[in-house]
Parts: structure tokens; C-alpha cells; sequence
């Protein structure tokens, strides 16, 4: 019986938590649940696992499809370091004025926890230069992420079976699908 219940608690989680990371709701914070175990078990493999999100901010319409910005990317990608004997987490936002960042974090918990995370996105900076979508009622985050395991599967052997299948099987990436989170209601803070 214990068995069952800890299958139900893993399926009661979801595949993304989006939740707001300040009181005036003017960001939020993604986790990608989800993909934990298949990240971890890539650097149980000594390989480099990677996740592209892509994330927007959309607003529901009445009669007519819902209006969304451009989706923005964010790409992760961990490997593990034998010299620095430490995780090296790379993130990079594309659109910001920044750079990726380059962190080395020590605990494999704690370094797939940052792989998974993407910190504090601001709503303005997701919905790009469509400013009413910050102040509609209907509004909305979509959230996707794609997760592939570098040096898992030659990649010819991986498109064969693709095609082989009519599509149906895909070894080399991971695809979460899209994602929707109200941010009218229903959102939490981070504890």
C-alpha cells in the first residue's frame, strides 16, 4: 500500500509551478518539476542535460483566438566539471541585456533544483513591447520546455527511428507541451 500512495504523490505534482516572486505581481518564478528526474538521471549517465523554455504572456479573447507576445527563450544546460569537481549551470535569457551566467554549484540537488528553475521573469519583459497585456483581466502565462540529454543516443540512430515511427517516437528531445497559468487567481507566493 505504500507504494501506491507514493505513486499518487508523484503524479499530484505538477509539471511546471509558476508562482509570483513579488508582492506588487510585477514577476514571477518558473519550476519545471517535471523534468527533475530526467536531468538527474542525464548526469547520472556523466552527461550534459539541457532545457529550453520558452514562455509567454498571453490574454483570453471572447469569439476569437487569445493574443499573445512573442514567446521569450531561456536556455539551462548542466554538466558536471571533474576539475572544479562542481555542477556548472549555465543560463542564458535571450532578449535581456545580459549574458548567460555561469555558476558552479557543488550539490547535484541543489544544481538540478537551479537548472530547473527559471528566477524572477518580469512581466513587462515578457510581454515585450504589447504593454496591454499587463493590464488586461484575462491574462495568462504559457509555459514550454524542451529537455534533451547531450551524448545520449547518436543523433542519426535517434532521426531513423523517428522516421521509422511516423513520429511517434522522439529519443532525442523531450517536448513538456504548453503549459497555462491565470495570473489573476490561483497563483501562490514562494515560501
Amino acid at each position: 500500500m505504500p507504494a501506491f500512495s507514493l505513486i499518487i504523490a508523484a503524479l499530484a505534482q505538477p509539471f511546471f509551478g509558476v508562482y509570483w516572486t513579488t508582492l506588487e505581481h510585477h514577476a514571477v518564478t518558473v519550476k519545471a518539476y517535471g523534468f527533475e528526474q530526467s536531468v538527474t538521471e542525464c548526469l547520472g549517465s556523466s552527461r550534459e542535460a539541457k532545457i529550453r523554455y520558452e514562455i509567454q504572456i498571453c490574454r483570453r479573447r471572447t469569439a476569437w483566438f487569445d493574443s499573445c507576445a512573442e514567446p521569450r527563450l531561456e536556455n539551462h544546460s548542466i554538466a558536471f566539471d571533474s576539475i572544479t569537481e562542481s555542477y556548472r549551470v549555465v543560463a542564458d535569457r535571450h532578449g535581456d541585456e545580459s549574458g548567460p551566467s555561469t555558476v558552479g554549484i557543488p550539490s547535484r540537488a541543489e544544481a538540478v533544483m537551479s537548472m530547473i528553475t527559471l528566477e524572477a521573469l518580469s512581466l513587462e519583459h515578457l510581454s515585450r513591447d504589447e504593454t496591454r497585456l499587463l493590464s488586461e483581466k484575462a491574462r495568462y502565462v504559457q509555459v514550454r520546455g524542451v529537455f534533451s540529454c547531450k551524448g545520449s543516443v547518436n543523433r542519426t540512430i535517434a532521426r531513423l527511428s523517428q522516421v521509422l515511427t511516423f513520429g511517434l517516437v522522439n529519443v532525442i528531445d523531450s517536448d513538456s507541451g504548453w503549459f497555462d497559468f491565470d495570473l489573476d487567481g490561483g497563483m501562490t507566493n514562494l515560501e
